[in-house]
């Protein structure tokens, strides 16, 4: 089932109760520079950033306190001020080519996602401006802080050799259940195999009932680096003896059970040189980052009132 959850929202009341009412529910809790953060500022920004990764922000709320939050929403405020300063702007376009991908990627209809957001309060326009913020914030770090993150063959082979279990294949023995999404009822079907699995029926018998593919739950062998990307994901989460939940890709819904696992030959350096780059930039940017955010806080005003 296709869920996104966004949490926390503003509900109108009425005139007369609402004074006061009002006054302890959004409250000013920080002044950043010129701009004055109240407490539904932080909790509306915090749904619509949990938003964006589709992920159920529920637990999020539960175990991260109020002024977590505002810490939060303070850097990004100092962020977007940031851009405002550099005359970074964020067009039309750019926000609904990354809406587009959003659906695309989660597998979601416009009317289903907006239908989703109305079910968790949280309006379309603030799902929007979070969506033109984030692009902004993007362009400040990498104009600020990523720009010079420089790395050579000597940092590839150095990480490459400090990390050799990240880069050795591995062999998965894998029972498979798969329901092609040109069927109408596939989501459905999906579904209800999962949860014939949770009653404990036979993988093999449920494959047979349900999947259209010709292995029909037959153990198979394979690489790690021969399966699609959300396949392999899903892996790091099982062990021997289990199954997964239902794996949305653009070519169906995929139930696989974890049969066995062996270490298999360690990846050349010239086949993972992209993704080990990717992991010493990121590790650069987030070392950056917080320099630089504490350069920002150290130059700007900010007042916590909790």
């Amino acid at each position: 089932m296709k869920r996104l959850i966004f949490g926390l929202c503003a509900v109108i009341l009425s005139f007369v109760p609402c004074a006061a009412r009002c006054e302890v529910t959004n409250r000013i809790v920080a002044i950043v520079n010129d701009d004055i953060v109240t407490l539904l500022d932080v909790e509306r920004y915090v749904a619509v950033k949990k938003k964006s990764r589709y992920t159920s922000m529920n637990e999020y709320v539960r175990n991260m306190a109020l002024r977590e939050k505002l810490d939060v929403f303070i850097d990004s405020l100092l962020i977007k001020q940031q851009a405002h300063k550099l005359k970074i702007e964020v067009g039309d376009r750019e926000v609904d080519a990354t809406v587009e991908d959003i659906r695309k990627k989660n597998l979601i209809s416009e009317s289903e996602m907006k239908q989703q957001l109305k079910n968790e309060n949280v309006r379309y326009e603030d799902f929007l401006d979070g969506i033109r913020t984030n692009i902004a914030r993007n362009r400040v770090l990498a104009r600020d802080v990523r720009q010079d993150v420089n790395i050579d063959d000597t940092s590839l082979k150095a990480y490459y050799d400090a990390h050799p279990d990240e880069y050795t294949d591995e062999e998965f023995s894998l029972q498979h259940i798969f329901v092609s999404r040109q069927r109408k009822d596939g989501a459905a079907r999906a579904q209800a195999a999962l949860e014939a699995l949770e009653k404990e029926t036979s993988f093999g018998d449920v494959a047979r009932e349900y999947s259209d593919e010709p292995s029909k739950g037959d153990v198979v062998s394979t690489n790690k680096a021969d399966l699609i990307p959300e396949l392999r994901q899903a892996l790091q989460f099982l062990i021997p003896g289990t199954h997964s939940t239902v794996i949305q890709t653009p070519y169906g819904y995929h139930i696989l059970k974890l049969v066995d696992v062996k270490k298999g030959a360690r990846l050349p350096l010239e086949e993972v040189k992209d993704k080990i780059r990717e992991a010493i930039f990121q590790q650069e940017s987030a070392k950056r980052y917080k320099a630089y955010m504490s350069k920002l806080k150290s130059t700007s005003y900010i007042e916590v009132k909790i």
